[in-house]
This record gives structure tokens, C-alpha cells and sequence, in this order.
């Protein structure tokens, strides 16, 4: 029986046909060239339009340690990710983007820093090659997550990362909530560190991601902390604020109703009716969100959202001969 890998790099690929052999070709020798005893290569296809799927499992072919696994469609790239680290085998889960702006050459510092006790490396782009906007998104990004409660990271929202396998299982990933791997981490008790890493101008294909990803990043943020704060349960965290709304509104209606009863009027009171009347309302409809949001994790809890179209099989690990 074959051992599993010590180290499954995952690498979420999308539309990047022009890059694929520049991918295989620079992976495989990083890994053979690091200190990792054993190693398996999962390129996760999101749904790709461009035969990159294809192409892939063409280069694979003379790979073994490389596996290919497609999605049906485009999930994005938390399902992706998701999708990797359910697949993989070794007791370490290490991601990098098909872009390869950061250079999987430098895996040992992230090895290096994980020996010396952090649960998850995150890489630090301390000098981005990337246009004006997405620099300032990053660090209003950075900023905003270290006031939610995040550990003080100057690039959270790195590709290149470094975990444990038990916590890349547990993190929510879906949607865009895989950009707060560090909060959740650090929430848990994990021990979340950083190293600093080469970064390149994009050659090949395009991002998906622009400018307004920062209206869903800001929702991903607020569902995020409602997951945290409600253990597990975000519902929780709707039906405190609906309670907490609700009682006050109820209680100032009650005050209106009874006077309206005894003195039949309530006088210069349509302000303060409007107050409880928007507080009632309001507490209702967080009551109800809380209800719905239990009901539907009820339904999804533990499934996840991405559907796997196929992937390779055979050998997937290869043991450095050292």
C-alpha cells in the first residue's frame, strides 16, 4: 500500500491554457528541489472555457505525482480550493495561484516557519507588481479584516499559503470566505504566521478577480463574523439582534397603545411611535433571517457547494529519492 504524500499542493487553475506548461514545468522541480520527503501536485480546474483542463491532463500524463481534478462548472475559487483540500492526501496542504506570480521555489520558508509552530503560513507580498487599485484594495482589505478581529497580517489574502490538513478541512471556504482563512484561524486558536515572498507581474491569462469584488468581499466579511460569533450556528447571531431590537420596539409600542387606551390620544408621541414601530420591524425581520439562515445551514451543513466533474487516477505521489 502506497503512503501518503507529507506535503499536497493545491493549486485552484482557471482559463490560464497559455500558462499550464510554464506551471508543470516550474512546480515539479520547486518540489523536488524542497525538503519535503513526499509530495502530490492536485490542479483543481474551475470550470475552464479554454481547454485548459485538457492540456493539463496531457502534461500529466508524464507526471505522476500530478492529478487533475475538474469541477463541472465555475464554482470559484473557494470551491476550488475546497475541492483540493478534500482530495488531498498529505499531512500538509500547501496552495499557490496558476499564475505563479509568487515563486513556489521559496516553499521551504513557509516549511521554516511552520516548523518553528505556526498552524498556518501565509505569504507576504511586500513588494506587489500589481496596478494601483488592486495595491490599495489590499491594504483597505488588510485593514478592515485586522478591525474585525483578524491577527495582524500585512498580506492576509495571499495565494501562497502553508496549513495543516485538519484546519484546511475546517475552514469555510465557499464563496469569497476563503479570503479570511487567517480570522477564522486565528479565532479558532490556531497560530497564524507570515513570510515574505517573491512577487511577479501576471504573464499570462487575466484575473478574475476587479475592483468591485469589494461589495461581496464586505458581505463574505459580515457572514464570516456571524459564523464566528454564532459558533458554528450563524443564525445565533441574527436572533440576538432581533431580540435585542425587538423587545425595546414592543415595549414602546405597548407605552403608545396604552395611552392611546386611557387618555384616547397620544399626543405629540408619533416620533417615539415611529421609533418602536422600525424597532419591531426591524427585530422581525432579523427573527426571521435568523430562521432562514439556520434552516438553510441546516440543509448544507457539511456538503459542500462544488460538484467534481472528473479527475485522474493512478499513482498521485512521488518519493524524493534523498
Amino acid at each position: 500500500m502506497t503512503e501518503p504524500p507529507y506535503l499536497s499542493m493545491v493549486v485552484p487553475v482557471r482559463d490560464e491554457r497559455e500558462g499550464a506548461q510554464n506551471l508543470i514545468s516550474r512546480l515539479v522541480p520547486a518540489l523536488e528541489a524542497s525538503r519535503v520527503p513526499s509530495y502530490e501536485i492536485l490542479l483543481v480546474d474551475d470550470g475552464s472555457s479554454d481547454q485548459t483542463a485538457e492540456l493539463l491532463e496531457q502534461l500529466c500524463d508524464s507526471e505522476p505525482c500530478c492529478r487533475v481534478i475538474r469541477l463541472r462548472r465555475p464554482f470559484g475559487k473557494g470551491d476550488a480550493l475546497a475541492a483540493g483540500f478534500d482530495e488531498a492526501s498529505g499531512s500538509l496542504i500547501a496552495t499557490i495561484d496558476a499564475d505563479l506570480q509568487e515563486s513556489p521555489e521559496e516553499l521551504d520558508r513557509f516549511l521554516s516557519v511552520y516548523d518553528g509552530g505556526a498552524d498556518l503560513v501565509i505569504g507576504w507580498r511586500h513588494e506587489r507588481h500589481d496596478g494601483i487599485a488592486k495595491k490599495i484594495s489590499s491594504i483597505l482589505f488588510n485593514g478592515m479584516v485586522r478591525l474585525a478581529g483578524g491577527p495582524p497580517l500585512h498580506d492576509g489574502n495571499c495565494g501562497f499559503k502553508l496549513m495543516r490538513k485538519e484546519l484546511a478541512r475546517e475552514l469555510p471556504l465557499s464563496g469569497g470566505r476563503f479570503r479570511f482563512m487567517p480570522l477564522v484561524a486565528a479565532h479558532w486558536g490556531y497560530r497564524v504566521a507570515e513570510v515574505q515572498v517573491t512577487h511577479r507581474a501576471r504573464e499570462t491569462g487575466q484575473s478574475h478577480f476587479g475592483p468591485m469584488r469589494a461589495f461581496p468581499a464586505m458581505l463574505d466579511l459580515f457572514a464570516i463574523l456571524a459564523l464566528l460569533k454564532g459558533r458554528g450556528r450563524p443564525g445565533l447571531f441574527f436572533f440576538r439582534w432581533g431580540f435585542f431590537l425587538s423587545f425595546p420596539g414592543l415595549g414602546i409600542l405597548s407605552y403608545i397603545a396604552y395611552l392611546r387606551l386611557i387618555d384616547g390620544t397620544i399626543g405629540f408621541r408619533y416620533p417615539l411611535l415611529a421609533l418602536g414601530s422600525l424597532l419591531l420591524l426591524g427585530g422581525i425581520q432579523l427573527l426571521l433571517a435568523g430562521v432562514l439562515t439556520e434552516w438553510l445551514g441546516s440543509r448544507e451543513r457539511g456538503r459542500p457547494a462544488y460538484r467534481i466533474d472528473r479527475q485522474q487516477r493512478g499513482v498521485v505521489t512521488r518519493e524524493l529519492d534523498r
